[in-house]
């Protein structure tokens, strides 16, 4: 399962589930996701489901979409992905264990052909690999809240998340793993919607984190 999280100045709007082949996305009450502002255009961006792989799209709007800041004209989506549509941001996120099918797909696919080649086209793919695990860089990105888009990257042994005397967990660095623990606070965090236990959880990528309300997604860049 897809989502997008709508939020403006940094204050969450609403969330809306990618259920259907192509989701769009503008001005005009048709669309799917609708935002009535005069900076977003009747049709403005599109999100295409193919395969096991999102696509955003910006439909020739007046004022462009960005993807992470840069301008889109059509672009596979990753979770933490933000694209912004006037003073809007949208946040892409969807599930860890098809997010991780998706990366395996990347792998072995031109991703930016807007148009499928015929078969006499289609030249052999020269194989791809991927970094090691250590080459990659840990980051926390905030999805929801007053920061929004922020992101942090994981450099320390043990990095503290929250705010102390309300809620406050840990995450740790052992080889090139990460975990998650509990610190303080009556509620324990959030991983993709369940609560810890008192025992330090190893985190996935593209794992989604909530403490406090705020919502974070947990990467390899």
């Amino acid at each position: 399962m897809a989502k997008l999280f709508l939020s403006l100045d940094g204050n969450p709007i609403k969330e809306f589930r990618l259920t259907r082949p192509r989701t769009t996305i503008g001005r005009r009450p048709q669309n799917d996701i609708q935002i009535d502002n005069l900076a977003v255009s009747g049709l403005h961006t599109a999100i295409e489901v193919v395969g096991p792989l999102y696509f955003a799209e910006d439909l020739q709007s007046t004022n462009g979409t960005l993807l992470n800041g840069e301008k889109l004209t059509r672009h596979p989506l990753k979770s933490g992905d933000e694209l912004t549509i006037g003073k809007y941001k949208l946040t892409f996120w969807r599930e860890p264990a098809v997010a991780a099918k998706q990366a395996d797909f990347e792998k072995t696919v031109v991703l930016n052909a807007p148009v499928a080649p015929a078969k006499d086209d289609i030249a052999p793919a020269a194989p791809v690999s991927s970094p090691p695990r250590n080459e990659l860089t840990p980051v926390i990105r905030v999805l929801t809240g007053a920061n929004a888009g922020r992101e942090l990257v994981l450099t320390k042994n043990t990095t503290s998340l929250g705010k102390a005397g309300s809620q406050v967990a840990l995450i740790s660095k052992k080889g090139n793993q990460f975990y998650i623990s509990h610190a303080e606070g009556r509620q324990r965090p959030l991983v993709n919607s369940r609560a810890i236990t008192e025992q330090p959880q190893l985190l996935a990528e593209e794992d989604l984190i909530e403490i406090m309300g705020v919502r974070m997604a947990f990467f390899f860049r």
